[in-house]
Protein backbone atom coordinates (compact mmCIF):
# COMPACT_ATOMS: atom_id res chain seq x y z
CA UNK A 1 0.00 0.00 0.00
CA UNK A 2 1.50 3.52 -1.09
CA UNK A 3 0.39 6.70 0.98
CA UNK A 4 0.97 9.74 -1.38
CA UNK A 5 3.25 12.24 0.71
CA UNK A 6 2.68 15.13 -1.93
CA UNK A 7 1.79 18.42 -0.54
CA UNK A 8 -1.61 19.07 -0.35
CA UNK A 9 -3.78 22.16 -0.69
CA UNK A 10 -5.52 23.27 2.57
CA UNK A 11 -8.71 24.15 0.31
CA UNK A 12 -11.01 23.52 -2.20
CA UNK A 13 -14.40 24.48 -4.03
CA UNK A 14 -17.13 22.27 -3.13
CA UNK A 15 -20.41 22.30 -5.33
CA UNK A 16 -23.67 22.00 -3.09
CA UNK A 17 -26.63 20.95 -3.98
CA UNK A 18 -29.47 21.11 -1.62
CA UNK A 19 -26.68 20.97 1.23
CA UNK A 20 -25.78 17.65 -0.60
CA UNK A 21 -22.02 17.95 -0.92
CA UNK A 22 -20.85 16.88 -4.73
CA UNK A 23 -16.94 16.73 -5.49
CA UNK A 24 -15.32 19.04 -7.92
CA UNK A 25 -14.06 15.85 -9.74
CA UNK A 26 -17.25 14.18 -9.52
CA UNK A 27 -18.63 18.07 -11.13
CA UNK A 28 -16.09 18.11 -13.72
CA UNK A 29 -17.47 14.91 -15.07
CA UNK A 30 -19.70 15.56 -17.88
CA UNK A 31 -21.50 12.40 -17.51
CA UNK A 32 -22.67 13.65 -13.92
CA UNK A 33 -23.91 17.06 -15.38
CA UNK A 34 -27.66 17.84 -14.91
CA UNK A 35 -28.08 14.60 -12.97
CA UNK A 36 -28.45 15.65 -9.62
CA UNK A 37 -32.42 16.30 -10.43
CA UNK A 38 -35.09 13.59 -9.92
CA UNK A 39 -33.63 10.16 -8.70
CA UNK A 40 -30.49 11.92 -8.71
CA UNK A 41 -32.14 13.89 -5.96
CA UNK A 42 -33.64 11.23 -4.16
CA UNK A 43 -30.65 9.07 -4.08
CA UNK A 44 -28.75 12.12 -2.47
CA UNK A 45 -31.35 12.67 0.37
CA UNK A 46 -31.15 9.09 0.90
CA UNK A 47 -27.00 9.23 1.33
CA UNK A 48 -28.09 10.94 4.44
CA UNK A 49 -29.48 8.60 6.10
CA UNK A 50 -26.22 6.60 6.50
CA UNK A 51 -24.71 9.35 8.78
CA UNK A 52 -24.62 9.57 12.68
CA UNK A 53 -28.26 11.08 12.93
CA UNK A 54 -29.17 8.06 12.25
CA UNK A 55 -26.68 5.64 12.45
CA UNK A 56 -25.21 6.23 15.56
CA UNK A 57 -28.61 5.77 17.29
CA UNK A 58 -28.95 2.30 15.14
CA UNK A 59 -25.85 1.01 16.88
CA UNK A 60 -27.47 1.85 20.57
CA UNK A 61 -30.59 0.17 19.37
CA UNK A 62 -28.45 -2.72 18.74
CA UNK A 63 -26.75 -2.49 21.84
CA UNK A 64 -29.89 -2.33 23.99
CA UNK A 65 -31.31 -5.40 21.94
CA UNK A 66 -28.07 -7.51 23.17
CA UNK A 67 -27.94 -5.76 26.62
CA UNK A 68 -31.37 -7.63 27.01
CA UNK A 69 -30.05 -10.42 26.02
CA UNK A 70 -26.48 -12.12 25.86
CA UNK A 71 -24.10 -9.48 27.63
CA UNK A 72 -21.38 -11.04 26.23
CA UNK A 73 -22.68 -10.33 22.72
CA UNK A 74 -23.25 -6.74 24.00
CA UNK A 75 -19.16 -6.22 24.80
CA UNK A 76 -18.31 -7.71 21.30
CA UNK A 77 -20.49 -5.19 19.55
CA UNK A 78 -19.39 -2.37 21.87
CA UNK A 79 -15.99 -3.27 20.47
CA UNK A 80 -16.72 -3.94 16.90
CA UNK A 81 -18.62 -0.54 16.64
CA UNK A 82 -15.60 1.46 18.23
CA UNK A 83 -12.89 -0.02 16.25
CA UNK A 84 -15.22 0.54 12.89
CA UNK A 85 -15.72 3.99 13.89
CA UNK A 86 -11.88 4.59 15.45
CA UNK A 87 -10.90 3.29 11.73
CA UNK A 88 -12.99 5.76 9.52
CA UNK A 89 -12.15 8.42 11.92
CA UNK A 90 -8.45 8.07 11.76
CA UNK A 91 -8.30 7.57 7.82
CA UNK A 92 -10.10 11.29 8.09
CA UNK A 93 -7.92 12.89 10.67
CA UNK A 94 -4.88 11.76 8.63
CA UNK A 95 -5.91 13.33 5.62
CA UNK A 96 -7.77 16.53 6.90
CA UNK A 97 -4.33 17.35 9.35
CA UNK A 98 -1.72 16.23 7.05
CA UNK A 99 -3.30 15.35 3.68
CA UNK A 100 -2.09 11.80 3.93
CA UNK A 101 -4.55 9.65 1.12
CA UNK A 102 -4.08 6.41 -1.15
CA UNK A 103 -3.87 8.44 -3.99
CA UNK A 104 -3.14 4.86 -6.31
CA UNK A 105 -6.70 3.72 -5.03
CA UNK A 106 -8.05 7.47 -5.26
CA UNK A 107 -8.84 7.14 -1.92
CA UNK A 108 -8.72 10.03 0.40
CA UNK A 109 -10.82 9.06 3.15
CA UNK A 110 -12.99 6.13 4.48
CA UNK A 111 -16.18 6.81 3.96
CA UNK A 112 -18.60 6.93 7.52
CA UNK A 113 -21.46 6.76 5.79
CA UNK A 114 -21.00 3.18 4.09
CA UNK A 115 -19.06 2.03 6.35
CA UNK A 116 -22.36 2.67 9.03
CA UNK A 117 -25.15 1.87 6.43
CA UNK A 118 -23.18 -1.77 6.11
CA UNK A 119 -22.32 -2.52 9.87
CA UNK A 120 -25.99 -1.79 11.04
CA UNK A 121 -28.29 -3.35 8.21
CA UNK A 122 -26.22 -6.20 7.70
CA UNK A 123 -26.34 -6.76 11.74
CA UNK A 124 -29.79 -5.86 12.31
CA UNK A 125 -31.28 -7.53 9.70
CA UNK A 126 -29.21 -10.73 10.69
CA UNK A 127 -30.11 -10.29 14.56
CA UNK A 128 -34.32 -9.84 13.25
CA UNK A 129 -34.16 -13.25 11.19
CA UNK A 130 -33.02 -14.84 13.44
CA UNK A 131 -35.42 -14.23 16.07
CA UNK A 132 -38.07 -15.77 13.50
CA UNK A 133 -35.40 -18.84 12.08
CA UNK A 134 -32.04 -19.47 12.66
CA UNK A 135 -31.71 -20.50 9.65
CA UNK A 136 -32.41 -17.23 7.86
CA UNK A 137 -29.55 -15.25 10.15
CA UNK A 138 -26.63 -15.62 7.59
CA UNK A 139 -29.11 -14.97 4.29
CA UNK A 140 -30.72 -12.28 5.73
CA UNK A 141 -27.32 -10.71 6.44
CA UNK A 142 -26.30 -11.48 2.82
CA UNK A 143 -29.48 -9.24 1.74
CA UNK A 144 -28.45 -6.51 3.84
CA UNK A 145 -24.63 -6.35 2.31
CA UNK A 146 -26.40 -6.57 -0.83
CA UNK A 147 -28.64 -3.77 -0.28
CA UNK A 148 -25.53 -1.64 1.70
CA UNK A 149 -23.46 -2.69 -1.50
CA UNK A 150 -26.12 -0.83 -3.60
CA UNK A 151 -26.86 2.19 -0.89
CA UNK A 152 -23.30 2.79 -1.20
CA UNK A 153 -22.91 2.98 -4.66
CA UNK A 154 -25.94 5.07 -5.93
CA UNK A 155 -26.41 6.68 -2.80
CA UNK A 156 -23.34 8.03 -1.09
CA UNK A 157 -21.12 7.93 -4.57
CA UNK A 158 -21.42 9.94 -6.46
CA UNK A 159 -23.00 12.52 -3.85
CA UNK A 160 -20.90 12.59 -0.86
CA UNK A 161 -17.89 10.86 -1.77
CA UNK A 162 -16.51 9.03 -4.87
CA UNK A 163 -16.98 5.36 -5.46
CA UNK A 164 -13.75 4.22 -4.53
CA UNK A 165 -13.97 5.62 -1.18
CA UNK A 166 -17.90 4.34 -0.33
CA UNK A 167 -16.64 1.27 -1.49
CA UNK A 168 -13.67 0.91 0.98
CA UNK A 169 -15.94 2.24 3.68
CA UNK A 170 -18.80 -0.69 2.55
CA UNK A 171 -16.10 -3.13 2.83
CA UNK A 172 -15.12 -1.98 6.51
CA UNK A 173 -18.59 -2.30 7.35
CA UNK A 174 -19.08 -5.83 5.82
CA UNK A 175 -15.66 -7.14 7.40
CA UNK A 176 -16.87 -5.74 10.66
CA UNK A 177 -20.40 -6.85 10.56
CA UNK A 178 -19.37 -10.50 9.27
CA UNK A 179 -16.89 -10.55 12.22
CA UNK A 180 -18.82 -9.80 14.62
CA UNK A 181 -21.84 -12.12 13.52
CA UNK A 182 -19.23 -14.96 13.30
CA UNK A 183 -18.07 -13.98 16.37
CA UNK A 184 -21.84 -14.83 18.06
CA UNK A 185 -22.43 -17.44 16.51
CA UNK A 186 -22.19 -19.84 19.36
CA UNK A 187 -24.68 -17.53 21.60
CA UNK A 188 -27.91 -18.04 22.10
CA UNK A 189 -29.14 -14.32 20.96
CA UNK A 190 -33.27 -13.86 21.69
CA UNK A 191 -34.50 -10.55 21.38
CA UNK A 192 -38.27 -9.65 22.19
CA UNK A 193 -40.42 -8.55 19.68
CA UNK A 194 -41.31 -5.78 21.86
CA UNK A 195 -38.18 -4.62 21.97
CA UNK A 196 -37.45 -4.90 18.34
CA UNK A 197 -40.57 -3.04 17.27
CA UNK A 198 -39.75 0.17 19.73
CA UNK A 199 -36.30 -0.21 18.62
CA UNK A 200 -37.39 0.33 14.77
CA UNK A 201 -40.11 2.70 16.05
CA UNK A 202 -37.18 4.59 17.75
CA UNK A 203 -35.29 4.43 14.70
CA UNK A 204 -37.92 6.01 12.59
CA UNK A 205 -38.12 8.76 14.61
CA UNK A 206 -34.15 9.63 14.49
CA UNK A 207 -34.40 9.38 10.40
CA UNK A 208 -37.43 12.19 10.77
CA UNK A 209 -34.89 15.13 12.86
CA UNK A 210 -32.37 16.70 10.89
CA UNK A 211 -29.05 15.35 10.24
CA UNK A 212 -26.15 15.93 11.06
CA UNK A 213 -22.29 14.83 10.79
CA UNK A 214 -19.20 14.97 12.48
CA UNK A 215 -17.04 16.77 10.10
CA UNK A 216 -16.89 19.66 11.49
CA UNK A 217 -15.52 18.47 15.13
CA UNK A 218 -13.25 16.28 12.62
CA UNK A 219 -11.28 19.42 11.03
CA UNK A 220 -11.47 21.16 14.47
CA UNK A 221 -9.15 17.94 15.95
CA UNK A 222 -7.33 17.16 12.54
CA UNK A 223 -6.11 21.29 12.83
CA UNK A 224 -5.12 20.87 16.89
CA UNK A 225 -2.89 17.66 16.33
CA UNK A 226 -1.54 19.01 13.18
CA UNK A 227 -0.93 22.39 13.57
CA UNK A 228 -2.68 23.38 9.81
CA UNK A 229 -3.85 26.66 9.42
CA UNK A 230 -7.05 24.50 7.68
CA UNK A 231 -8.46 21.51 7.46
CA UNK A 232 -7.60 19.77 3.77
CA UNK A 233 -10.92 19.05 2.08
CA UNK A 234 -10.12 17.88 -0.99
CA UNK A 235 -6.71 15.74 -2.13
CA UNK A 236 -4.89 18.00 -4.85
CA UNK A 237 -4.33 15.22 -7.23
CA UNK A 238 -7.98 15.48 -7.53
CA UNK A 239 -8.50 18.51 -8.29
CA UNK A 240 -5.53 18.45 -10.69
CA UNK A 241 -7.54 15.74 -12.47
CA UNK A 242 -10.75 17.64 -12.36
CA UNK A 243 -8.91 20.67 -13.67
CA UNK A 244 -7.22 18.79 -16.59
CA UNK A 245 -10.48 17.27 -17.68
CA UNK A 246 -12.39 20.66 -17.43
CA UNK A 247 -9.27 22.15 -20.07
Amino acid sequence: MHFSLKPRRAFSTILTVDNVVISPMLRSDGRRKGHVDGWGMMRAELAHYGGITVMIPAAIIIAVWLRYSNPWALRAWVITVGVSYSIVAFSKLLFKGWGLSFEPLDIAVLSGHAMNTTLMITVAASLIARQFNPLLRWPAAGVGLMASAWFSAYCVAPYIHPLNEALAGATLGAVAAMAFLWRIEPVDVKVSPAYIGAGLAALLVCAMAPKYNAELLLNRVAITLSGAERAHQEPSWRLEAAHSRAE
